[in-house]
């Protein structure tokens, strides 16, 4: 394929193909804008012009209640189509140094740019002209390469980009990387040194100008690990990107135009390899490392290049840049669903427990009551001149109405309990397992809302189908009376609620385990906290009430039998107030709305708490 570079035509055009021009040193993104905005066309990086500055960078983080300094007042400068190794001994402040400097992480001090631009206004603006790989990079093991480079395109080249030219884009980005063979491979069945490129091969469809990798040839072999750094050389040479690369491999550290040397979250040096080996005397990296862990040589007092990085930020214009936004969130809105539905279909064991769950919890019901409810004989009011006969019905009215009572009462909660633990498994996992997938497409664009519209879509579905099932099967095998719609949508609207209520959850928690034992903590809480089995103090109620999905269930189905004699025989044995059904199903909605705009604040949240 000849020519394959992309040049921005404007506004209206979008992208066009060129022919004839040089397809090493052109972007697939400009952007056109005024000589104020960073959304501007450049017209080529100058070799070595510094592209990179970090000035007094310090970052503490808080740990165990103490604060702890990770990095030192860092200053540097790097210049454009370099490429640059960043190494020194574990716990050093490699991985946090390259954080500071692309801006996925908040600094405590000092400021860092990016062709003059602050660097967290880039990643957030302009997310792709910055490309972060951390160490380890996450992706769906289900879907292929091909999958996957798709859904990259969909989801970070502007709409105004035509599907040729995405087509055309995307087979460049597959052949520089060289991944044209294992396009139709799962990716959890690729090596490692093919993962890495698979990540690389990601982070340049949006043709990042800056790229900062974190331990990219981690576990690769000597050979892999040339042939990687060589793709970088060239990334930097023949394509005018700034790479930054943090490594422990130093087996090819001279290809690096310069080096980056910390220690302790200092700044000891940074120039060419060779003068850093040669200024202290030694033949290898690790020999280096050994004459600062033993305490040979120290970190150099103060920041030498914290002058000259001072004085070369002040009166810099910044400089325009090849970049474009990401599409909205109503265009990556169809790229997330069909990627969801692909997932979803092809988790053949979260399939099979869903039908399992769907078959059996109303089985567990139906248990209960596979004679029907019990009949409760009508108390004869007329006088009897014999007492004990009086007493005898009446004790017998009160057996049967106690026994039918609690039998109710307890198969509605039983059916809204059952309801919720289904809820629990429809939103528990389902962003906690994505937390690395997420936080790298939130750094490249991705829409929060289309991604938790996405999932709510997903749950949504799940909660109809489980309480369409439970409702019909339970009326049909037990002989529920009351109203069927009425049955499914309070049952329907209080599994929707709890799978929201966990969709939260999902969101906010470090982890799916985490996720997973605090969704079932709420479930597990469901019961007591009701009224349903036991009363509650009403001081308690009052505070619980609101706030119980399960309660709110239970109420709206209780009232479906509203017009027969069960509601009455319930009522009369239980000190619980039993709701309304509008105001039931009105607060169960009022939980499902606080539901899906917590997790979407939490998933938002993911990527501005860095």
């Amino acid at each position: 394929m000849r020519g394959q570079d992309f040049i921005d035509g404007g506004a209206e055009d979008g992208l066009t193909f060129r022919d004839g021009e040089n397809p090493e040193t052109a972007p697939i993104l400009e952007t056109i804008g005024d000589s104020n905005s960073p959304d501007q066309i450049d017209s080529g990086l100058s070799r070595n012009a510094a592209d990179v500055r970090a000035s007094r960078v310090t970052l503490r983080v808080i740990q165990s209640g103490n604060a702890k300094q990770i990095l030192t007042d860092i200053s540097i400068s790097i210049g454009g189509g370099e490429l640059v190794g960043v190494i020194g001994a574990s716990g050093s402040g490699k991985s946090t140094f390259v954080q500071a400097i692309s801006g996925s992480r908040r600094v405590s001090a000092g400021s860092v740019s990016l062709a003059g631009w602050d660097v967290r206004m880039l990643a957030s603006k302009l997310p792709l002209v910055i490309g972060y790989l951390p160490q380890t990079a996450g992706f769906h093991p289900e879907l292929s390469v091909r999958e996957l480079i798709a859904s990259a395109v969909s989801l970070r080249l502007p709409r105004t980009v035509p599907s040729s030219v995405r087509e055309q884009w995307a087979g460049h980005v597959i052949a520089l990387s060289g991944l044209g063979s294992l396009l139709d491979q799962p990716y959890r069945t690729l090596s490692g040194g093919q993962m890495r490129r698979m990540a690389l091969a990601e982070a340049l469809i949006g043709d990042p100008q800056f790229l900062f990798l974190d331990e990219l040839t981690s576990g690769l072999d000597a050979y892999s690990d040339r042939e990687m750094m060589e793709w970088m050389r060239t990334l930097a040479h023949q394509y005018g990107k700034t790479v930054v690369i943090v490594t422990h491999a130093c087996y090819h550290l001279h290809l690096c135009d310069s080096v980056i040397f910390l220690h302790a979250g200092h700044l000891v040096y940074h120039g060419s390899y060779k003068s850093l080996l040669d200024s202290h005397g030694v033949e290898s990296v690790a020999d280096l490392f050994g004459l600062y862990q033993t305490g040979q040589y120290e970190v150099p007092a103060g920041n030498r290049d914290a002058a000259i990085v001072d004085e070369s930020l002040s009166g810099i214009a910044p400089r325009p840049l090849r970049t474009r936004r990401p599409p909205p969130g109503i265009w990556q809105f169809p790229t997330l669903l069909r990627r969801q539905a692909t997932l979803y279909w092809r988790d053949k064991g979260q399939l099979w427990l869903q039908v399992t769950l769907i078959l059996t919890f109303p089985a567990l019901v139906a248990v209960f009551a596979l004679h029907g409810l019990p009949q409760v004989r009508n108390l004869d009011l007329a006088l009897e001149s014999n007492v004990i006969h009086t007493l005898q019905d009446s004790l017998f009215y009160l057996k049967e109405s106690f026994h039918a009572a609690s039998l109710i009462s307890g198969l509605a909660m039983f059916q809204v309990i059952l309801l919720s633990l289904m809820g629990a498994n429809n939103g528990a996992r389902e962003i906690a397992k994505e937390k690395d997938i997420l936080e790298k497409e939130l750094r490249a664009g991705l829409s929060p809302t289309a991604y938790v519209t996405v999932k709510f879509l997903q749950i949504l579905f799940l909660s109809g189908v489980q309480a369409c099932w439970m409702a019909w099967f339970v009326k049909t095998v037990c002989g529920f009376p009351g109203d069927l719609l009425g049955q499914f949508g309070i049952l329907f609207a209080s599994t929707l609620a709890m799978s929201c209520a966990c969709l939260a959850i999902s969101a906010a928690a470090s982890s799916p385990e985490r996720a997973s034992l605090l969704s079932i903590y709420l479930v597990g809480f469901q019961l007591p906290l009701s009224g349903a089995a036991i009363a509650l103090p009403e001081w308690l109620s009052h505070v619980c009430r609101p706030c119980i999905v399960a309660y709110w269930g239970w109420s709206g189905y209780l009232q479906t039998l509203h017009a027969t004699r069960n509601y009455d025989i319930v009522q009369q044995s239980t000190r619980t107030t039993i709701a309304d059904y509008p105001i039931s199903l009105a607060i169960l909605i009022l939980h499902i709305i606080v539901g899906v705009v917590a997790a979407r604040f939490f998933v938002a949240r993911k990527l501005n708490a860095t």
